[in-house]
């Protein structure tokens, strides 16, 4: 299966959703913490994006077979999928942000989804790409976090 729509189109699908659910269990949460999410998000993301130009590979979801090498340090020594995480504490930011407990669908409805469309094929691939270390890779780091 070709993947449809590049994630940051899912990531801004399941926020504007979020946005458009009815309320239900509003909640407060301190701006503070929510701006600390969006940092550590954005430490994550840079640090991620770093680590490929370095590598001088593609960091194209829509390229995944253009993947010239296979990055596990830093960053990667910790989650397989830093980008789409980075994506997901935004999401978990705006939802603390709405403060409507309904939101929370949104954040599954992303994993959900970029597991099931995105990181799943990326995963065959480079397990094609990569064999025995990208599988052993996936033993030593999860998906997410």
């Amino acid at each position: 299966m070709k993947i449809i729509l590049p994630p940051p189109f899912v990531f801004l699908i399941c926020a504007g959703g979020m946005y458009f659910l009815p309320p239900l269990g509003r909640f407060h949460t301190s701006i503070f913490f929510i701006f600390t999410i969006i940092l550590l998000a954005s430490l994550i993301s840079i640090f991620s994006l770093w680590q490929f130009y370095q590598a001088k590979t593609t960091i194209s979801p829509l390229a995944v077979e253009k993947t010239s090498y296979l990055i596990t340090k830093g960053i990667y020594a910790f989650s397989r999928n830093p980008m789409y995480l980075s994506l997901w504490l935004i999401l978990l930011s705006w939802f603390l942000w709405l403060g409507n407990g309904l939101a929370i669908l949104g954040l599954f409805l992303f994993v959900f989804i970029m597991n099931q469309f995105q990181i799943k094929q990326e995963e065959q691939l480079l397990l094609r790409l990569f064999g025995k270390s990208y599988q052993q890779y996936c033993q030593r780091v999860r998906r997410w976090l």
